[in-house]
């Protein structure tokens, strides 16, 4: 009899517990959940897993297996020969497990061990990490006492894991001393199986290649199933084809629904990059551009957002593979953090944080988020996105498909159109003859003739002035604009004090106005204003009232090129930084960020004038996120608050940098009368204080939760899945997407190491798609899902199990609800857990309940049950005989002679349409 301690009482750790004992060893228990631990020593499972019930009381009640909270008593008390570790491990960053439970094992167990051990590590951990531990028990120790670590990576299934424990296909150990393995494998000779013994790395390899290849064979099942019903072949025949090749087998070919989701709130603010830049604006607004109002799901093309690649230190583009919207009734986790940083997050949604004594990422679903944790914000001193790069605005072949287009006139400097007035009257139709006046006196033509002629007429915007009035007091604008700094400081004036406003004209037209409006005593500003407009050649009136001073400009084409064509907004709840400006030079975003911030910033001072603070405010949520993150790809970390400010009805955005260094760097980006004031208070710092609220690393920097608020919403969420697994989102905050967890960790091990696990991305993207495919069976047979009765055969991710997690059910409950359609849904032993995250799904009692009166019937999960229902049964009671079959457990011979609609994954169609397929 072995003496052995199980750090951990859930599926891995409780199972493993359990049969230990059951092969004659004597085990202790340890988990620090007392609420759990309590029911165990009443002989309560906190979970279920079929026949463990049995093997834990049967062995608590011969003294085998004990329960407890207390790692001293687990350790020292027999006294333990073996520690086993099986605690969780979520999802970590890009995939990357979350070992912070390993870790807060490691360290109590170095801490009270008294003796010498041999350290089992049966969690599902990254490759590596049996070094890590052995070095953090090493460094709790209160003295030196000998250990060994060996990784013996668990392969149960839940639903049959003591089966998998007790009838193992091999058992994997891995160590850096081959005695400490060997001791371990005596543990497992009473199992007869094979043993195998390797080096740690190896071990914890295996496990993660393991369950990788199977999700692969899934994933290209399903690929084949998706081909089979385009060719009316039948997967199940061509799987079992396959499987009688022994180099293939049959195991894990069976077509389904896929393997196992977590969202943002739609006012959550994303940067969605194209190649004409990054845009500003709500995952809800994306969705809805992109999908329209009754999508599910859309998988956009040429379409980017933004991330932060760790190990280049910088922010990049990554492809966005899809969008999902789903209905949610739930918990949502609304996380605030120093520096004003806020996202709202479902419950579950995976959260990057830094952990900065050991200096790695993790990630935590966001409901474990907790005040004093620290989450990285992406700080680069600049950046080189795949953007448009031309060097000037091509105004004019901007406005040929405008709806102003008809209104425009162009007239070519020098003369030219006059110039080349033979040649023309050669070209033009007779129709267009009148037009010949203009081109020979006035010097001037139609922008839609010039457009037929542009072919014949070699004259460059940029000689080319654009006017839409006939008189002499039409305004003009240059058919293009140098890309240059004055350029960017003339949209940064307008994004600061510009608007656009529609006023009546002659005619009953309507005259489109640009104006700026400045402080009197900002002299310098008004004539940097009007001389680059001088610059362009464009008119301007200028007015003064009391202590404003205001520039006005008469332009439909210039309202034109400012509002639609660089998307900067009409007024002060609207305004947002041009797309293709995130993608200018650094010193061209400097300029922009020098006319926002002398037009609409000021210094500010604390601490009885010894400190500066630079501030920006504004009421545009877009605009003001956009400074943010341009902010951050200059190097400069700012704040942001939400306030009322004086005369305002709304709150404002308040951006603020602080701190000798950063005020020092935005130089270039203030006027200089705002420099004057501030280098006068910076000359007298005594003494320079570093900035407040973050602390700096390599690339990024981090900020810490203040205040996690949790609360229930009904409502649609949003998710967005990249190519990376991360992005940046909400005030700059780099934050994760979700995949399931053991490819997606592998997926990550590889990116960090250099490679390129191309099939393995495929693997997930394969199995993102297949679940969908039931909604559209369903709308293919049904055609409009509103009001319709679906009842859903299964919710557990599983047979045999009531877990749920990452559960398909869950997605297709989802997408059905948001269809409209009433959702009914009926599993033996998984409703409690999922009525609480599916609360608008009816539950019913039995199968026979769930069929009376619906539409559909959808198998989810492949219980044993279902195969022996009483089909005709089913059929009598339902309202249509519609059988959607998600895991293949029906022949379609026999539902077709039942009188069902049916369809397969991937059973193909007869030739009568409906049947097979």
């Amino acid at each position: 009899m072995k003496r052995i301690c199980v750090i951990g009482a859930g599926y891995v750790g409780l199972t493993t517990a359990a049969c230990l004992a059951d092969l004659g060893n004597r085990v202790t228990c340890v988990d620090i959940n007392e609420e759990k631990i309590a029911m165990l020593q009443e002989g309560r499972l906190p979970i279920f897993e079929p026949g463990l019930e049995e093997i834990v009381r049967r062995n608590m009640k011969a003294g085998r297996l004990s329960f407890t909270t207390s790692y001293e008593e687990g350790i020292n008390g027999l006294p333990a020969e073996f520690v086993f570790i099986a605690v969780g491990t979520p999802e970590g960053v890009d995939g990357e497990a979350d070992l912070r439970y390993v870790r807060m094992a490691a360290e109590r167990i170095g801490e009270v061990m008294d003796h010498p051990l041999i350290i089992v590590n049966k969690s599902t951990v990254p490759v590596g990490t049996g070094d890590w531990v052995a070095d953090i028990v090493r460094s709790r120790q209160r003295r030196p006492i000998p250990f060994w670590v060996v990784s013996n990576p668990e392969f149960l299934r839940e639903g049959s894991a003591v089966y998998d424990f007790m009838n193992p296909d091999r058992i994997v150990l891995g160590s850096l001393d081959r005695e400490a393995a060997e001791k371990v494998a005596q543990l497992y000779l009473p199992l007869r199986s094979t043993i195998m013994i390797t080096d740690l790395r190896t071990a914890e390899m295996i496990k993660y290649a393991s369950n990788a290849f199977l999700a692969t064979k899934i994933s290209f099942i399903n690929e084949i199933a998706n081909i089979c019903e385009a060719l009316g072949a039948d997967v199940k025949e061509v799987a079992a084809g396959m499987g009688y090749d022994k180099r293939i087998g049959r195991a894990f070919l069976d077509a389904g629904v896929g393997w196992g989701g977590s969202c943002f709130h739609g006012d959550t603010i994303v940067y969605a990059m194209t190649h004409q830049g990054v845009h500003v604006t709500s995952i809800r607004d994306l969705f809805y551009s992109w999908g329209g109002p009754d999508a599910l799901v859309v998988y956009p093309e040429q379409l980017w957002t933004l991330t932060f690649d760790p190990e280049q230190a910088q922010i990049v583009p990554t492809r966005v593979q899809a969008l999902t919207r789903r209905p949610y009734h739930g918990p949502m986790v609304e996380i605030h953090a120093r520096m004003g940083r806020r996202i709202v997050l479902t419950a579950d949604h995976p959260v990057i944080r830094y952990r900065e004594t050991e200096g790695i990422f993790e990630v935590v679903p966001a409901a474990q988020v907790r005040p004093g944790d620290r989450i990285p914000l992406p700080l680069v001193h600049d950046w080189t996105l795949p953007i448009d790069k031309s060097e000037e605005i091509d105004l004019l072949t901007a406005l040929i498909d405008a709806p102003i287009a008809s209104q425009v006139k162009i007239r070519a400097l020098d003369g030219k159109f006059s110039q080349q007035y033979d040649f023309i009257k050669k070209i033009i139709s007779r129709k267009e003859y009148p037009l010949l006046y203009e081109i020979y006196r006035k010097n001037y033509m139609p922008l839609r003739l010039f457009a037929r002629l542009g072919q014949h007429i070699s004259i460059p915007a940029n000689q080319i002035d654009c006017f839409t009035n006939r008189g002499r007091s039409s305004t003009v604008c240059p058919g293009a604009f140098r890309l240059d700094e004055n350029f960017a400081r003339l949209i940064g004036y307008y994004l600061a004090e510009g608007w656009i406003s529609l006023m009546p004209g002659r005619y009953d037209s309507i005259r489109e106005r640009i104006g700026f409006s400045f402080g009197i005593h900002e002299s310098d500003l008004i004539r940097d204003l009007h001389n680059v407009l001088d610059s362009y050649r464009i008119r301007y009136q200028s007015l003064e009232k009391s202590s404003v001073s205001v520039t006005l400009i008469s332009s439909r084409i210039l309202a034109y090129l400012i509002r639609d064509v660089l998307q900067c907004g009409t007024n002060s709840y609207n305004k947002s930084i041009p797309p293709w400006a995130f993608g200018w030079p650094r010193s061209l975003r400097i300029a922009l960020l020098r006319g926002l911030f002398s037009g609409d910033g000021s210094i500010t001072v604390l601490n009885q004038k010894r400190h500066v603070n630079f501030e920006f405010a504004t009421v545009s949520h877009k605009l003001a996120y956009g400074v943010l993150l341009m902010l951050q790809s200059l190097g400069i970390m700012a704040s942001v608050s939400e306030k009322m400010m004086n005369k305002s009805t709304v709150k404002a955005y308040v951006i603020r940098v602080n701190g000798f260094n950063q005020i020092t760097q935005i130089r270039d980006m203030l006027s200089s009368s705002q420099w004057q004031e501030a280098q006068t208070i910076l000359a007298g710092y005594q003494r320079r204080i570093a900035p407040l609220g973050y602390r700096n690393h390599e690339g990024f920097v981090t900020v810490e939760v203040t205040s996690v608020r949790k609360y229930e919403i009904n409502d649609s969420v949003f998710s967005m899945e990249t190519e990376h697994g991360t992005l940046i989102a909400g005030p700059g905050i780099w934050i994760h997407n979700c995949f399931p967890k053991d490819v997606k960790a592998l997926i990550h091990m590889a990116v960090v190491h250099g490679c390129h696990p191309q099939l393995l991305q495929a693997v997930v993207e394969i199995n993102r798609d297949q679940r969908r495919r039931v909604v559209w069976k369903l709308k293919e047979i049904l055609e409009d899902l509103r009001g319709m009765v679906i009842g859903l055969l299964g919710l557990a991710f599983k047979p045999n199990t009531d877990d749920i997690r990452e559960a398909p059910a869950l997605e297709i409950a989802g997408l059905l609800l948001q269809e409209g359609a009433v959702v009914r849904a009926y599993d033996p032993v998984a409703m409690p857990n999922a009525a609480r995250v599916l609360p608008q799904v009816i539950m019913c009692a039995d199968p026979y309940e769930l069929a009376a009166g619906a539409d559909a019937l959808v198998v989810v999960t492949d219980w044993n049950e279902f195969k022996h229902l009483d089909l005709p049964r089913i059929k009598g009671l339902m309202r249509r005989p519609v059988i959607i079959d998600g895991r293949n457990i029906y022949e379609p011979e026999m539902m077709r002679e039942l009188g069902f609609i049916y369809r397969g994954i991937g059973r193909g169609y007869n030739r009568a349409g409906a049947d097979r397929g």
